[in-house]
């Protein structure tokens, strides 16, 4: 039977036998007998007390982190990694899930091969490849056909570390040191400690792993996690204040044997040493193909790991493949070797944890609440920690993770998947949006600080195409673009209409042009409504800029339409009227771009600025600007040249320049003979003062344009200083003449 990661699978365990016991005996485990002694020589107590915690604010931090969002919602099969993709979403959860199945996998093999160094003391005739080996199929063995009966076992191993410990702290030494080491100047690094002692941490997640089998989750793994926190800070202060209590700083380098040697029977020892790392590769085993089941079920690895097996839903085929990788890592590894690996795996999944509870408190969605509330500060302080502590312990490795885990974001981004399960993302983003809306509520708008804001008053996007490319190319990530598609008619008669559109050019802009947001809206009147969505786009005082519309075939509505423009103007926002040619593509490698200019008016600097962008865009890469003026006299041509120049050189806009004698052309003749094989053309417009003279506009317009090729005609929005966002100053621009 396949189950869902979405769903809790089991309800076998409660927090003490599925949270506590299994983290507990894995963070008592191989580092606490076999090198927490090394570790305290080499710092001095009083540094590796300072480890100690360090180590616990981090991992103490994600448990708090842990219980916040265990307390929200249900937790599912997958323990950290349905955490992490239910919060930031499927790609960043699979993109640390896949490292955290490596990690726990990897752990099996620390475990197992701390095992084979303790046997190995008591057999040294027995190769510790071998007595590896033959641990590594115990604990498959058990984990595989069933693990209440592992978790069962789990309790023996817990009484043998209780034995272990009381004979640890109720032995003592002959000889004791002079006084206590507080700080060993000449032993190891800081970092080169703490990446050998933090996995000795990472063991509280292993019951969180097993979050699909707990009997009530949302309970369980706050009151398990925080229990084994508390637990494992006392213990593992009091271990290194006893070794410097009775051991100098070279007998525990130099022996790593101190902890038999001090106890008061020391074959309890040993049965903690096999007991810890027994159970924490079991711990670990059980751990890892679950972590591979919720991956497999949300899509991320072969499906085939998502199959479960009898009543238990058991990941067989996950656990199969863990034992094939811990088995690789015993012929390869040593404790030494692997520790800062695991290191690295660990704290980039407790950086993630706690980055989607900090974000996910900050983001402050309805939805989100946690019965343990965690402040974000804390959440989010905790997650700076985690992955400051990988840049010291190893930047290398930590950039060669980075190059992982967005490799595996960026390809499960290409996949597409789609989640049956909400996340955090777009309350993040919203959140995101509706901060920077406040500051720049609460801001003064410079002129220099335009971008364009552009609403296309499109229509049928079949008859209107070029809009959309134009637009597009015009914005591209500077600002916004909003397709704006107006019904005419009754709300009530074309509700449903407006609903299927929405959805459906939402999905194909998002593929298509993913910088232009869609929207439909039914209106009374095409050319109020036109203004209407015009002035009231927008929240406070972010809103739209500019409106882009098409230019009208005929002028049997020209009257509603010059009214539309009218208002628009009177609103202060730009006008950009697109006069498309039948057959013109408007995006071409290479092509030519023309901007007619008549002046340093406010049209001519936003013409320029507006042929800059565009010349920005991939669509359009390699075109050429050129700035065209025209004059009737031969002997202005030079000034006008050089005063182009100067203006182009202040606008940091690189163009050609062209001057054009009219000799008594008229000026249509001027523009279509000129720029009649250009791509794309820019001409500034003013709108007549009097409506009753449209009808003359238009044809007028008409006329100007009849022999041009795609044109977009500008007109700036009145107050607005454009001549500001282009120049660095505009004293002298004006001597250009005008045509």
């Amino acid at each position: 039977m396949t189950q869902s990661a979405s769903t809790a699978t089991g309800g076998r365990f409660n927090w003490f036998s599925g949270v506590f016991t299994p983290s507990i005996l894995t963070v008592l485990g191989v580092v606490m007998y076999l090198r927490l002694g090394w570790a305290t020589g080499q710092a001095g107590l009083g540094m590796m007390l300072i480890i100690v915690l360090i180590t616990h604010l981090i991992t103490g931090a994600t448990a708090l982190s842990v219980s916040s969002i265990a307390t929200n919602r249900t937790v599912g099969t997958g323990g950290a990694y349905f955490m992490i993709s239910r919060s930031l979403g499927p790609s960043v959860g699979s993109a640390v899930g896949i490292p955290l199945f490596l990690a726990q996998a990897l752990s099996v093999t620390f475990y197992v091969v701390g095992f084979a160094e303790a046997a190995h003391q008591l057999l040294p005739d027995v190769p510790a490849v071998m007595i590896g080996t033959i641990t590594n199929i115990v604990v498959l063995g058990l984990a595989y056909w069933n693990a209440s009966l592992a978790i069962k076992a789990q309790y023996f191993v817990m009484a043998a570390i209780g034995l272990s410990l009381l004979s640890f702290f109720s032995g003592t030494t002959a000889d004791f040191p002079a006084s206590i080491e507080w700080f060993n100047s000449d032993g190891e690094s800081f970092i080169a400690i703490f990446a050998v002692f933090f996995p000795a941490a990472t063991g509280i997640m292993a019951g969180v792993s097993l979050s699909g089998d707990l009997q009530n989750p949302r309970k369980d793994i706050p009151k398990g996690i925080m229990l084994v926190v508390v637990t494992s800070l006392v213990v593992y202060i009091a271990f290194p204040i006893w070794l410097s209590l009775n051991f100098t700083n070279d007998q525990l380098i130099n022996n790593l044997d101190a902890v038999f040697i001090g106890a008061s029977i020391p074959a309890f020892i040993y049965l903690g040493v096999f007991g810890a790392t027994l159970s924490s590769a079991i711990g670990s085993v059980l751990s890892a193909p679950r972590t591979l089941q919720a991956l497999a079920s949300d899509g991320h690895v072969p499906r085939f790991f998502a199959r479960g097996h009898g009543r238990d839903n058991e990941p067989r085929m996950g656990t199969m493949l863990t034992f094939a990788l811990a088995q690789a890592g015993v012929f390869a590894g040593s404790l030494d070797a692997i520790a800062p690996v695991l290191t690295m795996f660990f704290l980039a999944t407790y950086g993630a944890i706690n980055l989607a509870s900090g974000l996910e408190t900050w983001a402050a969605n309805p939805s989100f609440r946690p019965t343990f509330r965690v402040p974000a500060p804390v959440s989010l302080a905790a997650a700076v920690a985690c992955f400051y502590v990988m840049s010291i312990i190893n930047l290398p490795a930590m950039l060669l993770a980075a190059v992982v885990l967005v490799g595996l974001f960026a390809y499960t981004q290409r996949r597409a998947l789609d989640s049956a399960f909400g996340d955090a993302r777009h309350g993040l983003w919203s959140a995101l949006v509706l901060t920077g809306l406040r500051n720049v509520n609460q801001s003064k708008e410079h002129p220099i600080n335009w971008r364009p804001n552009l609403v296309v008053m499109g229509g049928d996007l079949g008859e209107r195409q070029h809009l959309l490319e134009i637009s597009s190319a015009l914005v591209q990530s500077r600002g916004l673009v909003t397709f704006v598609h107006l019904l005419d008619g009754e709300v009530v008669a074309r509700a449903e209409e407006r609903k299927a559109l929405n959805a459906q050019f939402h999905a194909q802009f998002a593929a298509s042009h993913p910088n232009v947001f869609y929207r439909a809206e039914i209106v009374g009147d095409i050319y109020k409504g036109a203004v209407t969505a015009a002035q009231t786009y927008g929240i406070g005082d972010f809103q739209a800029n500019a409106v882009m519309l098409g230019w009208p075939k005929t002028d049997e509505n020209i009257n509603g339409y010059m009214r539309m423009l009218r208002d628009l103007h009177v609103l202060e926002r730009t006008i950009l009227l697109v006069r498309d040619k039948p057959g013109v593509s408007g995006a071409v490698q290479g092509g030519n771009i023309h901007v007619w200019w008549t002046g340093a008016t406010a049209n001519g600097s936003l013409m320029l600025l507006l042929a800059h962008l565009v010349a920005q865009h991939s669509d359009w890469r390699r075109s050429r600007i050129t700035v065209l003026t025209a004059i009737e006299h031969a002997d202005e041509v030079a000034e006008a040249s050089a005063k182009i120049r100067e203006l182009l050189d202040n606008a940091r806009i690189s163009a050609d320049i062209e001057v054009v004698l009219t000799a008594g052309r008229p000026l249509y003749q001027v523009f279509a003979e000129e720029s009649g094989d250009a791509d794309l053309v820019f001409l500034g417009f003013l709108l007549p003062t009097d409506l009753r003279q449209s009808s003359g506009f238009y044809r007028r317009m008409e006329h100007i344009t009849s022999g041009l090729p795609r044109t977009v005609l500008v007109s700036s929005a009145r107050g607005h200083d454009f001549e500001s966002v282009v120049f660095d100053t505009t004293g002298e621009m004006k001597a250009v003449p005008p045509a």
